[in-house]
């Protein structure tokens, strides 16, 4: 049966799958030779009824919600039909307004068809659904064009399912070992199942695989099949950057080593492979190293955290000038800040710090029924010979300071990295060449700065005494604290996710480090002042060497000794025993210090 469904998958995948009925359906439409049209049979009236099979209907529907936008030119809306009813039913719409000719030669070139990857991916879920896997079912796709095609694919949405990381985050597989063995175990197998129809699945990330609980069992579905392609024998190499894509986007608080090892051994049983498990898992690994080096495949890992579940979709208004937290914006409104100039004028607050091109500012905002919340604002302006130069060609503001610092604080906080709340930001180039932006962020209650919060929460360094008293408990520890060597590792372990994203600081002093101890010995660590961060796919050592002089340079001496220091690089490295290039990092982390004092002076 399997070696029958794969000589037919393969020649699927080698000519068109129009039905006659489609045939006369495309002809009597008038359309061109490149040109497709499909809908479901058992979906005509709701096709007829909605214009599901009208590409200008599809890319023109403003009746749903943005729930995924990828290169430019493709996004997914999800629209929800009959509201509240008995026939209630959730599509989504994967809409490709712009198709790369890379994308469409690659298909032609494997005797594919002119296909975009709308069409290419209703091919996939046809062929999958036929097999057996479970994927989102196919209800209508429209391609046009000859150059530069547009398409629109639009399938049923998954009843009843959940993520993979929302899943094991709840208390569904918690109950026992056991239990989870088994979870694990169901799940490698429906993915040996997915590989032995001959498909692959190169984004098989945590938020692309679906559970539901039926009894004692689960129902695992895949989705999101735009880069599947078709080999009869899936090589290893493949088999690995699959599985490689589910485990690098799921967190160990999630699934622990022993989770992983009942998969791949529940995989390899299912698939076979046993005689190649070592080459696999070294190849699995080695493909894990690389994919967390991603920004984005961080994002998916930490989707299931309250720092990612935090991020608020702002509100555009003034047509694009500025965007408000629909939250505070009653506040806004009462204080009359809810337009880019009245923020940009705003002086009814506390001034921090004036400089030639950015101000600093202590807000508190009030919306006249509820309890007033601080906020800080930093408003940008500047006029050089680019933002004259762009004003004269009518060109937009381009990045600006507002607009960056606004970015990075949703990108870190979809990371899994505690930042600020993101209220609004705003920016507008004048005429004569001023460019203006503004953040604005809820100001952090309860916490203090990392060097102040070490001077007032632990005691200073006294080599000649045997014990110290901690401030808060009053216990007496030795030279070491164990809240204290805790503070570090949550730093180390922010530092460390920090610099694996790709980001690099340039300003990673203890000051902007605000840590709030919510109860005595955890902490909670937020990383702030976020305008001058940069994102590199590839992150250079001179980077991670400058944020972390400049970390050690800002550590209270008389709160950090060498121990702790060492304690911190290990925990940021994940090591316990250094390696040669860890002791090489440290050399020149000590060299930029000493360079940086020789400077500067000592910190403050």
């Amino acid at each position: 049966m399997l070696l029958d469904h794969q000589s037919r998958t393969r020649s699927r995948w080698r000519r068109s799958t129009l039905t006659p009925e489609s045939s006369r359906r495309r002809l009597s439409r008038g359309a061109g030779p490149f040109d497709f049209h499909w809908h479901d049979p058992a979906f005509a009236a709701l096709v007829g009824a909605e214009r599901l099979d009208e590409l200008a209907s599809l890319l023109e529907r403003t009746d749903g919600v943005l729930v995924a936008r990828g290169r430019p030119g493709r996004e997914t809306l999800r629209v929800v039909l009959g509201g509240d009813s008995a026939l209630r039913r959730v599509l989504f719409l994967k809409r490709e307004t712009s198709t790369h000719t890379k994308d469409l030669l690659r298909h032609v070139l494997a005797g594919r068809g002119y296909w975009t990857k709308c069409r290419a991916e209703f091919e996939v879920l046809r062929a999958l659904r036929e097999a057996g896997i479970n994927v989102p079912r196919p209800i209508a796709c429209v391609q046009q064009g000859l150059w530069r095609p547009q398409a629109c694919l639009v399938v049923e949405g998954l009843d009843g399912t959940v993520p993979l990381a929302e899943y094991l985050s709840s208390d569904a597989v918690t109950t026992s070992s056991a239990r989870r063995g088994e979870f694990f175990s169901a799940l490698a197998r429906e993915v040996a199942r997915l590989h032995a129809t001959g498909y692959n699945q190169p984004d098989l990330f945590a938020n692309h695989v679906h559970v539901a609980t039926t009894g004692a069992s689960w129902q695992v579905a895949f989705l999101d099949f735009q880069r599947s392609t078709y080999h009869a024998n899936p090589s290893l190499a493949r088999r690995a950057r699959d599985l490689a894509a589910l485990w690098a986007t799921l967190p160990r608080r999630l699934a622990s080593e022993r989770d992983e090892e009942r998969f791949l051994d529940s995989y390899l049983s299912a698939a076979q492979l046993e005689d190649r498990a070592a080459e696999l898992l070294a190849a699995t690994r080695r493909r894990v190293e690389r994919l967390l080096r991603r920004r984005k495949i961080w994002e998916i890992r930490e989707s299931d955290t309250a720092a990612h579940r935090s991020v608020q979709a702002l509100a555009p208004i003034e047509r694009g000038r500025m965007w408000i937290d629909p939250e505070f914006r009653p506040h806004l409104e009462h204080e009359g800040r809810a337009t880019f100039a009245d923020m940009m004028a705003t002086t009814a607050g506390e001034c921090l710090r004036a400089l030639a091109d950015r101000e600093n500012w202590r807000l508190v905002l009030d919306d006249g029924e509820h309890a007033p919340r601080g906020a800080f604002l930093k408003k940008h302006h500047i006029r050089t010979w680019n933002t004259r130069f762009r004003a004269k060609l009518g060109l937009d503001p381009g990045d600006t300071a507002g607009r960056v610092e606004a970015r990075n604080i949703a990108r870190l906080a979809r990371g899994g990295i505690a930042a600020m709340r993101l209220i609004a930001y705003g920016e507008g180039l004048h005429a004569d060449g001023l460019l203006e932006s503004f953040v604005l962020t809820e100001e952090l209650v309860g916490c203090t700065q990392l060097d102040h919060f070490l001077r007032r929460r632990f005691p200073a360094l006294n080599d000649g005494a045997a014990l110290a008293v901690d401030r808060i408990t009053g216990e007496r520890h030795g030279l070491r604290n164990a809240a204290l060597d805790t503070l570090l590792g949550e730093v180390a372990s922010v530092a460390r996710h920090f610099h694996a994203m790709g980001y690099n600081h340039r300003d990673f002093y203890c000051c902007h480090f605000f840590i709030r101890e919510h109860v005595p010995g955890e902490f909670r660590v937020h990383l702030i002042d976020l305008q001058r961060v940069q994102h590199r796919t590839r992150l250079r050592r001179r980077w991670i060497v400058k944020d972390l002089a400049q970390l050690a340079y800002s550590a209270p001496r008389e709160r950090i000794s060498r121990a702790h220091k060492m304690a911190f690089i290990k925990q940021y490295l994940g090591v316990r025993k250094l390696r040669p290039q860890d002791k090489q990092l440290i050399r020149r982390v000590l060299r930029k210090q000493r360079w940086m004092e020789w400077t500067l002076g000592l910190h403050p």
